[in-house]
């Protein structure tokens, strides 16, 4: 901590003009780098580079290491979980992010360092670590879930769901999301040093699962799932592969897989922001 406090004197002391050159050259690094190794695409290499030098900006180097390594954690976990399992019928975007995935994973977390930029109030920061544990436990839960032994069922229904599907759940997917929103909600008291930090730190734990589950019952009950007749098989894209429109039998056709993402987020920050209201 003692270090990263003094590296962020060093950093933040320097000309206000040139400090801006040296993050946007080291986010550009970073995001051709992800972009390279097809972790990004190139709108999603644009926006994690946008995200990357607000962030760093507003919480240093503090804030911009637990906003990376949500990023890095995801993407290793989802290689390694992807490499070892088949390819199914609901795969989404794959593990190279957009720009629109990077928005609705990051954008609360890019929004709460903006408003303690502004107002250096603690609640900025219990929405940014929030925002990152759902978005860490939601992803993590998905790729981890991936290497169950046990089929996923509908978190609704509690019937089986084919692997893939969203609002399947297993027991190994529940403790991966648990893992993920711990890892951020342990690695943000440490790095933010508030008072009632411990506090504040089991609330975002709490707030990340929660959006995690949340995202699992979005996905169950209102996201979009299409009926492909000719595969004869379910899926949550609304067109074939030759661009014809699918038949959405279940929930609102607006509401992706992307839109259920970002009202999770949502769901987290705000859940976070009540209960630091609440019970600190």
């Amino acid at each position: 901590m003692n270090i990263l406090k003094l590296a962020d004197s060093y950093l933040f002391s320097i000309n206000t003009g040139l400090l801006f050159a040296l993050m946007n050259v080291f986010m550009a690094a970073v995001a051709v780098t992800a972009f390279k190794k097809k972790h990004l695409s190139a709108s999603g290499a644009i926006a994690a580079h946008i995200s990357g030098v607000v962030v760093l900006y507003s919480l240093k180097l503090e804030g911009f290491i637990l906003f990376f390594f949500f990023y890095a954690t995801c993407n290793i976990v989802g290689k390694v979980c992807r490499s070892k399992t088949k390819k199914d019928n609901f795969e989404k975007k794959g593990s190279c992010r957009d720009a629109v995935q990077v928005c609705a994973n990051g954008l609360m977390a890019v929004l709460a360092s903006l408003i303690y930029l502004v107002t250096g109030r603690t609640t900025a920061l219990i929405i940014f670590g929030a925002a990152l544990a759902e978005a860490t436990s939601d992803t993590l839960a998905g790729e981890i879930g991936r290497l169950s032994s046990t089929d996923p069922v509908s978190i609704w229904t509690r019937r089986k769901v084919e692997k893939g599907m969203s609002g399947g759940v297993t027991p190994l997917g529940i403790f991966g999301g648990f893992l993920g929103s711990a890892a951020i909600a342990g690695i943000w008291y440490f790095f933010f040093p508030v008072a009632n930090g411990i506090f504040y730190a089991l609330i975002i734990c709490l707030s990340g699962l929660a959006g995690c589950i949340n995202d699992s019952l979005l996905g169950a009950t209102a996201q979009a799932l299409y009926l492909d007749r000719e595969n004869k098989t379910y899926t949550e894209k609304d067109k074939d592969k030759d661009g014809k429109s699918l038949e959405l039998i279940r929930g609102v056709r607006w509401l992706d897989n992307d839109m259920v993402n970002l009202s999770s987020n949502v769901f987290s920050t705000i859940l976070a922001l009540a209960l630091s209201q609440i019970i600190v």
